[in-house]
């Protein structure tokens, strides 16, 4: 019944005005039939409480799977006009939306970036399925396709961060690709302990994450943040640096 309900909203990508909830009012590029929870509102409350409670004015956050960019536009407000965010999507006509949302909002701090973080060296094709803009990696091979470029965050923060290297905190929300993208950012992650928050979505094992996360440090199991059904967004912090180095020691 959902999906036939879905199917019925209009399909047509345009700028809409948030009815409701911490976004009121800011404009989001998207369509009725693919995001109209985030249109409406009522969309990532417990993340977007997280945020509010964790974002702190100046610093630096990564949106990676920035979808249409409903948590980018929060992270932005939170961090101020001193502060900065990154959002990486890598389906380009998502990343576009993104790009518009952003000139909508006034958000000069906020870079989209559209590409995609894996863990794999040098450049990476892959052809994945997009569902309501985003994508499904873990989806069978089956429907609408598009072929995006990945990378991992530790070979361009240098270049993409443009001298200021600092990470305060880093939203992974990718379908699939949980444990690739947090690997290919661990030297980052190593250096600078930011905040970390992972959406583990239906059907997807979250035992690589949790071993790549453990590795450098990080509090496991995580809080539990709630989310869509089934879908939990879980929040990690790291232990000192000399957690991980007594770690690589035994």
């Amino acid at each position: 019944m959902k999906q036939l309900l879905r199917a019925a909203l209009p399909a047509a990508m345009r700028s809409h005005r948030i009815w409701s909830g911490p976004l009121r009012g800011c404009q989001l590029v998207t369509s009725w039939r693919d995001y109209p929870a985030a249109i409406i509102g009522y969309t990532e409350r417990p993340l977007l409480r997280w945020l509010a409670a964790n974002v702190r004015r100046g610093e630096t956050w990564l949106d990676v799977g920035a979808h249409y960019g409903y948590t980018a536009v929060a992270m932005s407000r939170l961090v101020g006009g001193d502060g900065r965010v990154f959002a990486f999507e890598p389906v380009p006509e998502t990343a576009g939306c993104l790009a518009v949302t952003r000139c909508r909002n006034q958000l000069a701090h906020l870079t989209v970036l559209p590409i995609g973080l894996s863990d794999a060296p040098g450049v990476s094709v892959l052809d994945v399925p997009v569902v309501r803009g985003m994508a499904e990696h873990a989806r069978p091979p089956d429907g609408a396709r598009v072929a995006i470029v990945t990378m991992p965050l530790d070979g361009i923060w240098d270049a993409v961060s443009r001298g200021c290297r600092a990470v305060h905190g880093v939203k992974v929300d990718v379908q699939g690709m949980e444990n690739q993208v947090l690997a290919g950012m661990r030297g980052l992650l190593h250096e600078f302990r930011p905040r970390v928050v992972v959406e583990f979505h239906t059907g997807v094992d979250p035992r690589p994450t949790f071993e790549v996360l453990d590795g450098l440090g990080y509090g496991l199991p995580g809080v539990a943040l709630g989310g869509h059904g089934p879908d939990v967004s879980l929040a990690f912090v790291a232990g000192p640096p000399e957690s991980v180095r007594a770690r690589a020691a035994t």
